[in-house]
C-alpha cells in the first residue's frame, strides 16, 4: 500500500493544509485554509497539482473585475482609454500617423483601463484627455480632463504669439484686441511681426 503524501503544514497557491481527512473517490482529502479566511475540504491532489488554487475567492475575484471592466465600457473615461490606446498603436486608424506614426505612446501601467481610471478618474462632462506637453505620451503626470477649447489652444497646428511680454494664441489674441481671428491667421501666414499682426 502506497505511503501517504501528508502535505499538512504546506502551502499551495492561496491554500495551506492545516488537517488530513479520509480518503474520496479521487484520494485524500485536506482541510485548507485559504489566505481570505476561509476554509474548505478539497482534494488534496487537485491543489498539489494546481488544478485548485484558492477556496473559490479567487475565481470571484476574477469575475468582478471582468463585471468592473465590463460596467464601466460606456463611461467616458473608457471611451477616452481606448481611443487613446488606438490612436497610438493602430496604423490603420487616421489620427496614427500624428501619434503612434511620431512616436507616441502611453505609460506601460496603462494598458490597463483599471490602473488608467485610478490614476485620471471619471472623465467630466464636456472634457476630454489631453497631454500637458504635445512632445511627450500619455502617463498621469502629462495628462488631464481639458475642455475642447482648452484643447484647440494646446494642439501643435496652433500657433503662439508673443507680444508686450504676453503669450497666447491666435483665437485668445482676437478676443483680447478684437481683430478678427481670420485677419490674425492672414497676417501670421505673411510671416508679420507680432507688432504688424496685433495693430490695428
Amino acid at each position: 500500500m502506497a505511503k501517504i503524501k501528508n502535505i499538512v503544514g504546506q502551502k499551495f497557491g492561496r491554500l495551506t493544509a492545516i488537517e488530513l481527512l479520509d480518503k474520496g473517490k479521487r484520494g485524500y482529502h485536506y482541510l485548507f485554509a485559504c489566505d481570505c479566511g476561509n476554509t474548505k475540504e478539497l482534494c488534496g491532489s487537485l491543489v498539489r497539482t494546481g488544478k485548485t488554487l484558492s477556496c473559490g475567492c479567487l475565481r470571484s475575484e476574477v469575475v468582478a473585475k471582468k463585471n468592473f471592466v465590463h460596467g464601466l465600457v460606456h463611461t467616458g473615461a473608457y471611451q477616452s482609454w481606448m481611443a487613446m490606446k488606438t490612436r497610438c498603436t493602430n496604423p490603420n486608424q487616421a489620427s496614427y500617423k500624428r501619434y503612434g506614426g511620431r512616436g507616441i505612446g502611453f505609460d506601460a501601467s496603462w494598458e490597463s483601463f483599471e490602473n488608467f481610471v485610478a490614476d485620471m478618474g471619471e472623465r467630466p462632462i464636456g472634457m476630454t484627455l489631453e497631454r500637458i506637453d504635445n512632445s511627450k505620451g500619455y502617463s498621469k503626470s502629462n495628462c488631464k480632463w481639458a475642455t475642447t477649447a482648452e484643447q484647440s489652444r494646446n494642439t501643435r497646428q496652433n500657433v503662439m504669439i508673443t507680444h508686450n511680454g504676453k503669450t497666447m494664441c491666435m483665437t485668445d489674441w482676437a478676443k483680447e484686441t478684437g481683430i478678427p481671428y481670420p485677419t490674425i491667421q492672414d497676417r501670421v501666414k505673411r510671416n508679420w511681426s507680432a507688432e504688424q499682426i496685433l495693430g490695428a
